[in-house]
């Protein structure tokens, strides 16, 4: 099954490549519904919440262009753990990549003659309040998955809302924070403390010159110290995922 997945991801990746517009963020929601896809009718059983989640932060957090990373991890995800995993995930970059640049190549040849059309002047305009929305529905999807963990929004059709349950599949936040024991009601409390203090402090330290490097540190130090060091000095048993 994970080879008909691949066989799948190729096409998908192409259409990917050539039809979304704008930074990598906008390409976070279609990767996301795409690697669902695999794991709910490829059998692609790495895939859950949990690993999409590990893939955002790792591919926001380093160095380079954010939608050619998550198209090198689909290649890598889809082999479901398989050696040939490595290898695919070369394949699914290059087909990615190849794609727009083809495009790009050609447009630079004809740049100038339309460099004064009116209808890709206006196709422009048009396309830059699309982007903003897609990017701002983000951003408050994300906000939501992080703030309120004990509930779910905008997964899929099916699941567009409701409260998370609990199993022996919940990713590893689920575990950390919405599920009933009492370091998980303690870290739900936290939580929606530091997240809004958080993005308030890293704007304003980021305003100051600070780099990323330096605000994404100070931020997991944070974390540690709310999460990990203050349940444990209280006496809170840490689940594992």
């Amino acid at each position: 099954m994970p080879i008909v997945g691949l066989i799948v991801a190729i096409p998908l990746i192409i259409i990917i490549s050539l039809s979304v517009f704008g930074g990598g963020q906008v390409f976070m929601p279609i990767f996301s519904w795409l690697w669902n896809l695999f794991a709910n009718n490829f059998g692609v059983s790495m895939i859950n919440e949990d690993t999409i989640n590990k893939i955002f932060t790792i591919s926001n957090t380093t160095p380079g262009v954010v939608s050619t990373k998550f198209a090198f991890f689909t290649g890598y995800i889809v082999a479901n753990g398989a050696w040939w995993g490595y290898l695919a995930m070369f394949l699914t970059y290059l087909l990615f990549c190849l794609p727009a640049i083809i495009v790009m190549v050609i447009a630079m040849k004809y740049i100038n003659k339309f460099k004064h059309n009116t209808y890709v002047a206006n196709m422009l305009i048009i396309m830059k309040p699309i982007v903003a929305g897609i990017m701002a529905s983000l951003a408050l999807q994300l906000l939501i998955s992080v703030l309120f963990p004990e509930i779910y929004f905008n997964k899929s059709v099916e699941q567009y809302f409701g409260k998370t349950v609990i199993n022996q599949h919940s990713s590893a936040t689920a575990l950390f924070f919405a599920s009933n024991t009492p370091y998980s009601k303690l870290c739900n409390i936290l939580l929606k403390i530091y997240v809004p203090l958080g993005i308030i402090g890293s704007y304003i330290v980021a305003k100051k010159g600070y780099s990323l490097f330096v605000i994404i540190i100070i931020n997991i130090i944070i974390s540690f110290i709310l999460f990990l060091l203050i349940p444990y000095l209280a006496g809170y048993p840490i689940p594992t995922a």
